[in-house]
């Protein structure tokens, strides 16, 4: 059991404790306070990420797209909290410096038609694999998983028609942040979209792996 789950129920213990809870409903809040805090925490390490290396809207925009997508998609998972906030700091920090140093940097043409294809393999991904499940949560119910597909391609939708609004008031004002918030949202959705097919699972177990590894040799430094 990671740190950060065994706060969470600490927490709902003492909620429990001072409001007389049945154990289902400390269950409840036991997990919606580790949803909180694994969700502030791999915010915070984000924004730092963003804030060392000068790229915080960036990191924010692409984490955002592609948590909200999540949401409804699913998606490979680490082995823990801990490896899920590290790994969302560095892919999403990557990705951002890609945007901010290459990205922007291409003609106009090059990144609308880049946006183009982002949405229209975000599309067909939601369209045939979603929502991907866990092995906790292996979503079996053919209902369910029907709502969450619907969601994931409406909110891709969504997204589809802000990012043509962005790019429109981009060509008449020729403010580039418009275009940087296109290319950020167009940059979450592909990565959250590769998260559901077998590319994905490798990345995300690979970087597990390495992070276990790496602290499993950490600790035994420290003993």
């Amino acid at each position: 059991m990671s740190g950060i789950e065994k706060f969470s129920k600490i927490i709902a213990a003492g909620i429990s404790k001072n409001i007389s809870m049945d154990s289902d409903k400390e269950e409840v809040i036991a997990y919606g306070a580790f949803i909180l805090m694994q969700t502030i925490i791999s915010i915070l390490m984000v924004v730092v990420f963003g804030v060392v290396f000068n790229v915080l809207l960036e990191a924010l925009i692409i984490s955002f797209a592609a948590a909200g997508l999540r949401k409804f998609s699913g998606g490979a998972h680490a082995t823990s909290p801990v490896s899920c906030a590290i790994i969302g700091m560095i892919v999403f920090g990557m990705l951002a410096l890609l945007v901010k140093h290459f990205i922007i940097n291409l003609d106009f043409l090059y990144i609308a038609i880049g946006m183009v294809i982002c949405f229209a393999f975000a599309y067909y991904i939601m369209y045939k694999y979603s929502p991907v499940g866990t092995v906790t949560k292996p979503l079996k119910n053919e209902n369910k998983r029907k709502r969450l597909r619907e969601k994931s391609i409406k909110l891709i939708i969504y997204l589809f028609i802000a990012n043509i609004s962005l790019i429109i008031l981009y060509v008449q004002t020729r403010q580039i942040i418009l275009l940087n918030i296109a290319i950020c949202i167009s940059v979450g959705i592909v990565w959250q979209s590769i998260t559901l097919v077998s590319l994905g699972h490798e990345i995300i177990y690979m970087m597990d792996k390495i992070i276990r590894g790496t602290n499993k040799i950490i600790r035994r430094t420290n003993l």
